[in-house]
């Protein structure tokens, strides 16, 4: 089901009725410069025809596995909101020095033979008080043909699998991209919600084990629950109001029926940076001119601007209240685990375009955008966003005026600016922005329009001004590429 019309034209001359943008530099892939087919585009909602069903982890007996404890991690264990304009941290870096090298982890792991005549040997690794656990694999070889599967020793049916070639592939994009680095060579595995997660390793029949060469030199902590609240938990720890750890002037995305379509084109992510520490920011899937259903995927540069943090990309979807300010969880809620392909990523307007590598659950929404500057002082913008990693929110105000900002070395900083600043001021008059809603859109008349860089907004600061980078800019300078071909 389309919504809306396409202001699409295959004609060059008709181009200008709709519109254009302009300005900034840009890097990223290579691709042929050429004229777009469209500079606005409204909304498709993904069918089941277009959607994958995800593979469940398959039964299998488990072998015995060696296990690794560290103990208690004793630091503050609450979400860690940095300067505007850069990430919410929401775990740490722990070393293991038992796996150090390939060499001691062969020393660690114990081979027994499975029923299909090859070899299966596991470990099980506990970053005791963990929300959740994400392991570091340095791979230095890894046979094609390997079966990886992650678990939990709890009984929990959460689980993961893949294989050594898909785990190869993500290493050699991760190697093309960000060059012959540690962080390139690591495969972050999915975080499974606990504080253990035991990796399972099988080798084929004729593969002997000294073709497996990976390390396991250092894990990620989570100490935020990324978990969906349960009710009795929400109702226990939030009596006062509806919803987890955002600000009390937060507004419930579910409130906001007139904003049905866009919010399901919204997603939670979580990441791990290039320090190996993890953390949350928002993103907004992308439609194209094509009508493929291809999930490209919209966020700020300061948040995704490698391929290793992309390959690391974890989506939640639909992660909302089932309905207006209540206790209970969308029952459609549903994560995507297998990363993304960074297309392109700037820090002239803090831009970072994705494609999903894997498909998005039913009923999404991939939103459209325009890019003709029709975000103009005073005109009325929304935003859908994840404030503090917590349910989907929505806040509402205007552009306040255009603003040259800068994003590097950490943080964000502007000034004024005017038509041609590749950034715009924005005020809320209802909710506001956070830690954690960092590169989500800024939408008006239901079209993407910016991506959230920063700002001094916040509940207790009625009058801060959000800084959000121009969709137009960033399109003009290579998102048209992918999304108007």
């Amino acid at each position: 089901m389309r919504i809306g019309t396409w202001c699409v034209t295959a004609a060059v001359a008709l181009l200008a009725g709709c519109g254009g943008g302009g300005g900034g530099g840009s890097q990223g892939a290579s691709l042929p410069a050429s004229t777009p087919k469209a500079y606005v585009l409204d909304s498709v909602v993904l069918p089941a025809s277009a959607a994958k069903s995800v593979a469940a982890l398959s039964a299998a007996v488990r072998p015995a596995a060696a296990t690794l404890v560290l103990p208690q991690w004793s630091e503050a264990k609450q979400a860690s909101v940095g300067e505007p304009g850069t990430p919410t941290q929401i775990g740490v870096a722990r070393s293991l020095s038992a796996t150090q090298t390939a060499d001691e982890l062969a020393q660690t792991l114990h081979w027994s033979q499975a029923p299909d005549g090859g070899q299966v040997a596991a470990i099980s690794i506990t970053s005791t008080g963990a929300y959740g656990v994400r392991l570091g694999l340095l791979v230095e070889s890894l046979p094609d043909a390997a079966q990886i599967r992650l678990y939990r020793q709890d009984g929990s049916k959460a689980g993961y699998q893949t294989t050594g070639q898909a785990i190869n592939e993500a290493i050699a994009r991760n190697r093309a991209a960000d060059g012959n680095t540690q962080a390139a060579g690591t495969w972050w595995s999915p975080d499974l919600g606990a504080d253990e997660v035991t990796l399972e390793i099988g080798l084929p029949a004729g593969v002997p084990a000294s073709q497996l060469q990976i390390a396991i030199p250092t894990l990620t902590h989570a100490y935020v629950n990324l978990a969906l609240p349960t009710e009795a938990d929400l109702r226990a720890t939030y009596p006062t109001k509806s919803v987890g750890d955002a600000g009390t002037c937060e507004l419930d995305a579910s409130c906001a029926d007139r904003y049905a379509s866009e919010r399901n084109a919204v997603a939670r992510m979580t990441f791990v940076g290039t320090d190996g520490k993890y953390y949350y920011c928002t993103g907004t899937l992308l439609n194209n001119t094509r009508g493929d259903y291809a999930p490209y995927f919209l966020t700020a540069n300061h948040c995704v601007s490698t391929q290793s943090s992309a390959s690391s990309l974890r989506t939640d979807w639909f992660f909302r209240s089932a309905s207006c300010n209540s206790f209970a969880p969308n029952p459609l809620a549903a994560v995507r685990q297998q990363g993304a392909t960074l297309l392109y990523a700037t820090s002239v307007t803090d831009t970072s375009l994705l494609r999903l590598n894997e498909t998005p659950p039913v009923g999404v929404t991939l939103s459209g955008w325009d890019a003709r500057g029709t975000a103009v002082v005073n005109a009325s913008i929304y935003a859908l966003h994840h404030p503090q990693g917590d349910w989907l929110k929505y806040s509402e105000g205007q552009v306040q005026g255009y603003n040259n900002c800068s994003t590097s070395g950490g943080g964000i900083s502007c000034n004024a600016g005017n038509l041609q600043s590749d950034f715009l001021g924005v005020g809320w008059s209802k909710g506001t922005t956070e830690g954690g809603s960092s590169g989500s859109a800024l939408f008006l008349g239901g079209r993407v329009v910016g991506t959230l860089s920063g700002g001094s907004s916040a509940c207790t600061a009625t009058g801060g001004i959000d800084a959000y980078s121009r969709f137009d800019h960033a399109f003009n300078n290579r998102l048209k590429d992918w999304l108007a071909q």
